[in-house]
């Protein structure tokens, strides 16, 4: 690096914390290369053979921390009801704060119901636009509790959250460069006229998002994160920062570090315009400032509420689509809370009402713009809980249940095998652990499926795909 290059990045050292910040987007594209220069390197990518049907889009909502799903879909028959609140003792919901669902494809017999602090969701479930997954987990393929009990075929360091919560996102051990989500968008990002913005994180980095070819475009609440001082000049006191940084801009980098630094200035100074631009062209989105009061008493006011910002940039990048000319995106929002180990049923109904509530808005969002059918939206999250109360709380599990919301989906069911809701049964591990019935990888499978993604594609995207004799139609 020359005395003047380094003079430069010391002057500029805001550029470095806004490339390094949780917000910060990176990009591997030199800015000479331009857009359709990323466009043309994505053709050559493309493998996908049947994106003929318009804009889609998966958002993945991840609850950081391992839900207990337990709470969130419950049995309302008498019978189940009874050894349901049996295995739960202190954490059992109250019979006159749940609501019945109705149908639900399962065993006659059985009835399963919803907090009245998720009542948003459970209309759109009435409504054919959400569906339940029952008991997910990270298999690598399906085990029995023989093989539990034994140690075969099971992932890597079980009820562990860096390990599962990578598990989850890439279906390989932590460690893994690429997540599945990423793998789909190398594939897809060749039907995109700026395939920058195929895989796009509003929760900061994830390895849901990051492929071998695409690079997770990381946004910030109100849009593209501006690179301090780039633009005007103010940081450094002069009007001539940007001429300076862009003339540096031409040189490729002395090493490897500072190669990559230039990569992430260069794909923000690129895009963050014609982003920005797209941005204000579309609808405002504006988030209610109302309080909302939730069954519990507590207030919620989605405008300040950090996942409800999150699915509406979200909300603004999907109604930007066509402007952009997307043909597909893969998104991540976040919400964390849910390592319920103490003070389960204090912290549980606000996070099921900030869920519910956010991702209601969006919906209704997404209905206004008439794209309620171009979008799902999928839960995530590192793993179950245990049924049985630790005397607060409730400890790490594996098998979770999961919803999928859009206009898409079938919904108004219950996909899968849902587990009788009790200690000491075929599914429970011990403490009321499930043992996974489907797997990430079926879930992923079918959300690809809907993408566009062909069994070739899938297999590529799924490594573990062809462990798994059954699939799953979600959509």
């Amino acid at each position: 690096m020359t005395a003047s290059r380094r003079a430069f990045f010391r002057a500029t050292a805001g550029l470095a914390a806004a490339a390094a910040a949780p917000w910060a987007p990176r990009i591997h594209l030199p800015l000479a290369m331009g857009l359709a220069g990323l466009g043309a390197m994505a053709n050559q990518q493309a493998r996908s053979a049947g994106i003929h049907d318009g804009y889609k889009a998966l958002v993945c909502l991840y609850m950081a921390g391992g839900n207990d799903s337990h709470n969130w879909l419950l049995p309302t028959d008498a019978t189940n009801r009874d050894s349901y609140a049996r295995a739960r003792g202190d954490l059992a919901w109250p019979t006159d704060r749940v609501q019945d669902i109705g149908n639900t494809g399962q065993d006659s017999g059985r009835s399963f119901g919803m907090p009245l602090e998720l009542a948003p969701l459970r209309n759109w479930y009435a409504q054919g636009r959400l569906a339940w997954l029952a008991n997910v987990g990270t298999l690598v393929r399906p085990v029995t509790q023989a093989d539990y009990k034994a140690g075969v075929g099971l992932p890597a360091k079980l009820f562990s959250h860096n390990d599962q919560a990578a598990t989850w996102q890439s279906l390989q051990p932590e460690g893994a460069p690429t997540g599945w989500g990423g793998r789909m968008g190398d594939l897809l990002m060749a039907a995109n006229q700026q395939p920058v913005f195929t895989a796009v994180s509003a929760s900061g980095n994830a390895v849901f998002l990051s492929g071998s070819q695409v690079t997770q475009y990381q946004v910030g609440l109100n849009g593209p994160v501006a690179i301090t001082g780039a633009q005007d000049g103010w940081r450094a006191g002069s009007s001539a920062v940007p001429g300076e940084l862009r003339r540096l801009l031409a040189d490729s980098g002395a090493n490897a570090f500072e190669a990559e630094y230039l990569k992430v200035v260069q794909r923000s100074l690129a895009t963050s315009s014609s982003l920005q631009a797209a941005l204000a062209a579309g609808p405002a989105l504006d988030l209610p400032t109302a309080p909302i009061t939730l069954p519990a008493g507590t207030p919620l006011t989605l405008a300040t509420d950090a996942l409800a910002r999150q699915l509406r940039i979200v909300a603004k990048m999907i109604a930007a689509g066509p402007a952009l000319g997307m043909r597909r995106q893969v998104f991540m929002v976040s919400i964390g809370g849910f390592d319920s180990h103490s003070h389960q049923m204090r912290d549980q109904p606000l996070l099921m009402g900030r869920v519910a509530h956010a991702v209601d808005w969006f919906l209704q969002g997404l209905a206004g713009q008439g794209q309620l059918n171009d979008v799902l939206l999928f839960s995530a999250s590192d793993f179950g809980r245990t049924l049985a109360s630790n005397g607060d709380g409730c400890d790490h599990g594996w098998g979770s249940h999961h919803f999928v919301a859009g206009g898409a989906v079938k919904g108004g069911r219950i996909h899968g095998r849902m587990p009788v809701t009790a200690l000491g049964t075929a599914d429970d591990l011990g403490s009321g652990r499930l043992l996974p019935s489907t797997s990430v990888t079926q879930y992923a499978a079918s959300l690809g499926g809907w993408m566009g993604l062909g069994p070739a594609d899938l297999a590529t995207v799924l490594p573990n795909l062809g462990s798994f004799s059954s699939g799953l139609t979600l959509t």
